[in-house]
């Protein structure tokens, strides 16, 4: 009853409003580095995934001269009202020279195009052959006298010419991570080269693209539909494919020394004082080959899209994750010590020497995958499509010796070859747009596979954008690149299964002073039966000329109950001076202390300044206290930063922060805990040309 109220008071609050905006992310975006996208992940104003969508974005930028709807609405801020005026220009101006165009020209507002400019890529149709634009970014990270040498560095850089061509790679040192795995005859195990400083270029590609053709060479991403059959984009409305040089950041120090004793005496790793060290900079595989398409090729009243790609992609896999198919025929026998996570035996110098074994390890080249996929798509116009879509992946372990397999938990189905074909259909007329798919997964599994199917409408109405979507899944579709909207929870790594549900979202704006965001999602877990909802709003108002207060709740219902209240508060005097305070409290199901639930709280303060148009400082304080009523049991944190931006020509960028955080519990962990304080020093230049 509570649910059903929900959803009709987030219908009735839309339909009141009198301005709307997309409803993908959970607050009106305005970015001008990564380093904001970061911030609002930490400062829980948007979610993971829509951080990961955003710093994709970021990195890879849409072409507003070539982007078609979908890629459109990716942009954050943007519905479909607005996605479709902008092309409606672009076809009647014949290309968009610069974003003041829009303005200009009446097709969208002010206040919308200038958060755009992190995002897009404005080449004009007509720019000389000879034009070459480019971009290389260097970051380094240090954490003091603990860490390793040298330090954590990175290379990403991405160049454009010839109006077609788009070549992208990133390059990290790496010295955290353990060396190659083999087999070890005779300790009839797995072993590992230790940790050492390697340089690696994990993402490489060359793209040509025309009007009608495109093909790519290297690591690239690539999704259609409603990410149901394939996707591994992160966007929300994917259709092609595209490069990926993505790197990413942690933000939290990492074990200097994870050893178990092994075959020694004792663990090597140190029991009194646990060091630890700056992350390396980290990256996730998606595909690795060649794949061609053909994006418009007229046929009849409207147009014929087809795609084809396929991969070899060579995967690191975490040791938990492993499974040795030799003493344990089935993984899902937790309780069978035979079934658990093989050992890894790190190799010294002295290979029949006694070794210790690796923990908390993520062993590389130890599993490859071929994977081949197309698309086949016609178009009756840019909202109407019926389109077909299937793929087929064959595994294959490349360690010689070993029979492994997956544990039942990780994503891929832990034996033989798997896949999944699917018939994806879009239909739009004025403010309506309606997208379906349907898939069918396989895999080698006894009786493998099993169905899923999808249905959403988004309407951009007067006053909102209001999007509903129902969704299917039956617990054996069993799909590792399905990515579509379901419920948090998993069933053997997979979230897209075992789930019926409904979700309704809303963004909604009254004027220009307030803003609404409202979701509801409700699900039932078709095995057994049990149900889970997800409840989230957040309000926006600005009032006077430099206030504005932001109010959100989030409540989640799954297997066990979690409250979260947040507010808010910016004031902005000028375009140069910024501060904002925001505080949280958090409740959760987990009983402690005295019966009562877990509690948290947070608290951030942030200040940002432009003294000069070439100089940005920010300054930011968090405090955040997890389990309020038990100071020995969960972290108790001060972290604050100081990060200077100098613009030192027009275009190129010199960034240096300063970390500084203080972990203030009284758990053995944190007393143990080296370095504590913790001291973080990033160096990072972009340079355009």
């Amino acid at each position: 009853m509570r649910l059903r109220s929900s959803l009709v008071f987030a219908c009735v609050l839309a339909l009141a409003a009198k301005d709307a905006r997309a409803a993908q992310y959970e607050v009106f975006i305005d970015v001008q580095t990564e380093e904001d996208l970061y911030e609002l992940l930490i400062t829980g104003q948007i979610s993971k995934s829509s951080f990961e969508a955003l710093l994709l974005l970021y990195q890879t930028r849409v072409d507003l001269n070539r982007a078609g709807r979908p890629q459109l609405y990716l942009l954050p801020n943007l519905d479909y009202d607005q996605v479709d005026r902008i092309l409606a220009y672009r076809n009647e101006a014949g290309s968009i020279r610069q974003l003041e165009d829009l303005v200009e020209s009446g097709t969208l507002e002010p206040e919308l195009v200038l958060p755009l400019r992190s995002f897009v890529i404005v080449r004009p149709a007509d720019a000389p052959r000879s034009r070459v634009d480019g971009v290389l970014r260097i970051q380094a990270l240090w954490s003091g006298r603990n860490d390793r040498l040298p330090p954590a560095m990175a290379v990403q850089a991405r160049i454009e010419a010839a109006r077609n061509l788009d070549v992208g790679m990133a390059a990290t040192l790496t010295r955290n991570r353990l060396g190659r795995v083999r087999w070890d005859r005779v300790r009839e195990a797995l072993s590992a080269q230790a940790e050492r400083v390697r340089l690696v270029a994990p993402k490489l590609y060359v793209a040509w693209a025309d009007r009608r053709w495109e093909v790519i060479a290297g690591t690239y991403r690539v999704g259609f539909g409603q990410r149901l059959t394939f996707d591994v984009t992160d966007q929300i409305t994917p259709n092609g494919f595209f490069g990926d040089y993505e790197l990413q950041r942690s933000t939290e120090l990492e074990l200097r020394c994870k050893r178990s004793a092994g075959e020694l005496y004792e663990s090597p790793c140190s029991s009194e004082r646990v060091k630890r060290v700056t992350p390396d900079f980290d990256w996730v595989n998606r595909l690795t080959g060649i794949a061609l398409g053909l994006k418009a090729q007229p046929m009849g009243q409207g147009w014929l899209q087809a795609y084809a790609w396929g991969s070899y992609q060579v995967h690191r896999v975490p040791q938990i994750e492993l499974v040795d198919r030799i003493r344990c025929d089935d993984p899902t026998r937790d309780e069978d010590p035979e079934c658990r996570a093989p050992a890894v035996y790190v190799r010294g110098a002295d290979p029949t020497a006694p070794s210790s074994t690796a923990t908390f390890a993520s062993l590389p080249a130890t599993y490859a995958e071929g994977l081949a996929g197309v698309n086949l798509a016609y178009f009756w116009s840019a909202r109407a499509q019926l389109g077909l879509t299937g793929y087929g992946s064959v595994p294959r372990w490349l360690i010689d010796g070993a029979k492994l397999g997956f544990q039942e938990f990780s994503r891929k189905p832990f034996v033989g070859a798997f896949g999944a074909i699917g018939i994806n259909a879009a239909f739009g007329f004025r403010s309506q747009d309606l997208f379906v798919e349907v898939a069918r997964s396989f895999d080698a599994l006894p009786g493998g596979g099993g169905f899923g199917a999808i249905v959403r409408s988004v309407s951009s109405l007067p006053g909102a954008e209001i999007e509903v979507s129902a969704r299917y899944y039956e617990p054996s579709f069993a799909n590792p690149y399905a990515r579509p909207i379901s419920a948090p929870d998993e069933l053997e790594g997979l979230r897209a299964r075992d789930e019926a549900g409904l979700r309704i979202r809303v963004t909604a704006f009254q004027g220009r002073r307030f803003a609404l965001r409202t979701a509801a999602d409700a699900w039932r877990r078709l095995s057994s039966g049990a149900f889970g909802s997800a409840l989230f709003a957040r309000s926006d108002l600005h009032f006077g000329k430099a206030w504005m207060l932001a109010l959100w709740a989030e409540h989640r219902n799954t297997v066990a109950q979690r409250l979260l209240l947040a507010a808010r508060l910016a004031f902005t005097p000028t375009h140069r001076v910024s501060v904002s305070a925001q505080l949280e409290h958090a409740w959760h199901e987990i009983r402690v202390a005295a019966g009562g639930a877990q509690q948290d709280i947070a608290a951030v303060l942030s200040i940002t300044a432009q003294p000069h148009d070439l100089l940005r400082l920010r300054v930011r304080l968090r405090y955040h206290f997890e389990d309020i009523w038990n100071n020995h049991r969960l972290p108790q944190t001060v972290w604050g930063y100081l990060d200077a931006a100098l613009t030192l020509r027009e275009r190129d960028l010199l960034r240096i922060r300063y970390d500084l955080r203080v972990f203030l519990d009284e758990r053995d962990s944190t007393f143990a805990r080296a370095p504590n304080p913790e001291h973080w020093i990033r160096l990072e230049y972009t340079f355009r040309y």
